[in-house]
């Protein structure tokens, strides 16, 4: 039967930055009506498999995980104290935690830990509901948004936030402004346990064509994520055969490696919008910005984007939100968004370039880098305070 509801703020997406957001409104403002709009509803099982999808997630994003009570299973989640990276002839670059208030760079979760862990936390509050279902037409006025349902069911809210990826139905519905530039590549992932012990230790090796980094799990094993533009060519491998060119990619540098989940691959994209909001419509996440995952902030800034428009609603209040509030949020948001769009986006580039001179620039600026400890400093702030 179709329904017709009212709420504070629709939620379209309920992944990890959707549903990221709707818990931190809740702990400011325990009484809001909260709708989130998700096509299928998630399945947990006991003592799942190792999820395929890994995300780095700042210290920053994961102490505010703490104090907002969401808690993931800690026997799961790795975490990174060190990292080094190889250019592709003889540059090389280390980082580590030390000389940081941070014990670690980024814990290393599974999307299946995190979200069961924020959708506990949701079930809390019973103003908060899940609609399961495709959306036909978004209707965005003013005042507030209508939700037409499949099914013939509208959803009313004041606002209505997007976190429904890259590919955003609510961002090409609603007609937002955006600039794609395809990387003609695409991001291979897959996890494996090692022979060596990674020490927390997270590698990353430019290799010309493509670009390889190694994230260390718990209880020994990885997660790879290859950026390359002839992803086939991984994917048709036969198991030992993936296996054996991940080795010598990463020269053994964790000696034998032992397939534990299928390789998949995702296209790389980056998304450009100028204008986040309009009218009561706003992105976060992914269907506002993507970025190249050399850098693994993708999530980070996507959960900066909940952190920071739920504290400005809590601020405001979520009916009084203006259109200049809005403004001000999106020139915030925009320029962390660009700074590290930027920077993933100058390295892929400098290192995709094949120039006899580039390939010198980009190897000895590794070198160069890795000898001034107050810049690697720098940098290593910057990355965890995303």
């Amino acid at each position: 039967m179709a329904v017709n509801k009212e709420f504070d703020i629709v939620i379209v997406g309920g992944g990890l930055v959707g549903s990221a957001f709707a818990a931190d409104v809740l702990i400011h403002s325990p009484n809001t009506r909260v709708l989130i709009i998700e096509a299928k509803k998630p399945e947990f099982i006991e003592n799942p498999p190792l999820d395929s999808k890994i995300y780095a997630v700042s210290p920053k994003n994961f102490e505010q995980f703490t104090k907002i009570g969401v808690f993931p299973d800690l026997s799961r989640v790795g975490k990174i104290e060190k990292m080094k990276v190889f250019g592709d002839t003889n540059g090389s670059i280390d980082f580590d935690s030390g000389g940081t208030y941070d014990v670690y760079l980024a814990r290393l979760v599974e999307y299946t830990n995190l979200q069961k862990a924020i959708l506990d936390k949701l079930e809390e509050y019973p103003n908060l509901e899940m609609c399961y279902g495709q959306i036909a037409t978004i209707d965005n006025q003013i005042s507030q948004v209508h939700v037409v349902m499949a099914d013939k069911s509208i959803y009313t809210g004041s606002l209505l936030v997007a976190a429904d990826g890259g590919n955003s139905f609510v961002r090409k519905v609603v007609g937002f402004n955006s600039q794609q530039i395809d990387y003609e590549q695409s991001g291979v992932v897959a996890n494996f346990s090692c022979e060596k012990n990674h020490a927390n230790t997270a590698y990353q090796w430019f290799l010309g064509d493509s670009i390889l980094a190694f994230l260390p799990l718990a209880e020994n094993k990885i997660s790879i994520v290859w950026s390359t533009s002839n992803p086939k060519s991984l994917l048709d491998l036969s198991c030992d055969g993936f296996v054996s060119v991940v080795e010598a990619a990463s020269q053994n540098k964790l000696g034998k490696l032992k397939l534990i989940t299928e390789p998949q691959a995702f296209p790389l994209k980056l998304n450009l919008i100028e204008k986040c909001y309009k009218d009561r419509v706003i992105l976060i996440g992914d269907a506002f910005h993507t970025i190249h995952p050399l850098a693994g902030q993708g999530v980070n800034l996507g959960f900066g984007d909940a952190w920071e428009l739920s504290a400005l609603m809590a601020q405001v209040g979520i009916s009084q939100l203006s259109q200049a509030d809005l403004a001000r949020y999106n020139y915030d948001r925009l320029f962390e968004v660009r700074k590290m769009q930027l920077t993933c986006h100058s390295l892929q580039r400098l290192f995709n370039n094949r120039s006899l001179v580039a390939n010198y620039a980009r190897n000895f600026g590794l070198n160069l880098v890795n000898s001034i400890k107050p810049l690697k400093k720098i940098l290593i702030n910057n990355a965890i305070n995303y």
